[in-house]
């Protein structure tokens, strides 16, 4: 696991560096939840009964996570050795961790999230992973939602410029460097998992 570790660290310094050049543009579903959305990311502790829990799909992985990095916010990854090095690499960009997934450990690993959430930490999971199919969330999300009672933010990327890797079977995406990246987010609510799958396929940009 050393070597899985010292990549992780090795991708998430350069990845961190990468995405500098990023340029975000936020697209409110309902705009009363700006208040909402922006306070839980001005928090540096736990924050009960106000944290949130964000959802995204896989594809936008690379979107998100330069956004949402240094805000502590809590990630649940597998425990491949691939996740070894994905844990290492968002740690580096101020992430919290938690291991397991719907293949490997998943109880394990949704019980440790849904600890972290009562304990008042908010949480992004990729609702589709970590083997897909492709857009079909799975039920750990909405299980933590319900059972620690925090609302669901769900969200979609969309880069003006990117590289779509075909062959990875969620399509992956990389924004370019000095794109501007939208994301576009969904009302802030509670949702079961058929809700929150069509809430995140029907998100689109305004603009």
């Amino acid at each position: 696991m050393l070597l899985q570790k010292l990549a992780g660290l090795l991708a998430g310094f350069l990845y961190k560096s990468y995405s500098s050049t990023f340029r975000y543009e936020l697209q409110f579903e309902d705009q009363n939840d700006k208040k909402i959305f922006f306070e839980d990311l001005t928090y540096r502790e736990p924050h009960p009964g106000k944290n949130l829990i964000y959802a995204c799909f896989h594809q936008d992985d690379l979107n998100c996570l330069p956004y949402f990095s240094q805000h502590n916010i809590c990630i649940l990854i597998s425990k491949s050795k691939d996740g070894q090095m994905l844990a290492s690499a968002v740690e580096y960009m101020g992430y919290q961790t938690v291991r397991g997934s719907s293949h490997r450990g998943g109880v394990a690993g949704l019980l440790a999230l849904m600890k972290k959430v009562a304990e008042g930490y908010s949480s992004t999971i990729a609702v589709d992973g970590p083997r897909g199919p492709i857009y079909k969330v799975k039920e750990g999300i909405t299980a933590v939602s319900e059972k620690c009672k925090r609302p669901i933010v769900p969200v979609k990327a969309f880069p003006k410029r990117k590289h779509v890797f075909e062959k990875s079977w969620n399509k992956a995406t990389l924004p370019m460097p000095f794109t501007k990246i939208i994301l576009v987010l969904g009302k802030i609510d509670f949702y079961s998992t058929q809700e929150l799958e069509d809430k995140m396929i029907s998100l689109k940009p305004l603009t």
